[in-house]
């Protein structure tokens, strides 16, 4: 398959996810760009939940679409890993799970927004704050602070602090960073 652009493969996924009523939310620096400044990403990162019966058929649906799924390996590996990623031309696809409580919560608040003739649900700021404290890269890090930048005057780090506190035992120096810089870049509020 030719080299594939970020944009139409998630306007692909969009179109078979409202076909087959998929919950989806997409994260990541795609999510990110949406939510604050444009940045550059050939990944597309989901959060779906599918029921395990319907699964396969999405999965060979996406594959004769030509998405490069290897659909029995996939379906091996979904209950236990709560992870796959696999590749529509050079765009690297990522799916989860909401196998965290925290991740559910990014799903069940996610926007529909329109994506080209389709729609897509997006997570909101604070949901992909939540993703990003998870995974606690160097780039998560910057995108937090970017989200927080962008979204200042409407962002709910009440929720953001409930969320994180229901996963966040023992990780004391990821949330004193969160604290630090919710407190450097969200004015407070009355």
């Amino acid at each position: 398959m030719a080299e594939t652009d970020v944009v139409e493969v998630v306007r692909r996924l969009a179109v078979v996810f409202a076909r087959r009523q998929v919950r989806h939310a997409l994260i990541g620096g795609l999510a990110v760009g949406l939510r604050s400044r444009p940045r550059a990403t050939k990944d597309a990162d989901f959060i779906v939940q599918v029921p395990a019966l319907t699964f396969p058929g999405l999965l060979e649906e996406l594959a004769g679409d030509g998405f490069a799924i290897d659909v029995m390996d996939v379906v091996r590996r979904w209950p236990v890993e709560h992870f796959t990623a696999f590749w529509c031309g050079g765009v690297r696809v990522g799916w989860m799970q909401p196998a965290l409580p925290l991740y559910a919560t990014v799903l069940n608040t996610a926007e529909v927004k329109p994506w080209q003739d389709a729609a897509v649900r997006v997570a909101t700021a604070e949901g992909l704050i939540l993703t990003k404290m998870v995974a606690f890269r160097p780039q998560d890090r910057a995108d937090t602070e970017t989200l927080l930048i962008a979204n200042r005057d409407d962002i709910d780090v009440d929720l953001i602090r409930r969320e994180w506190s229901a996963v966040s035992a023992g990780e004391d120096a990821r949330t004193a960073w969160l604290e630090e810089t919710i407190a450097f870049w969200v004015p407070r509020r009355p």
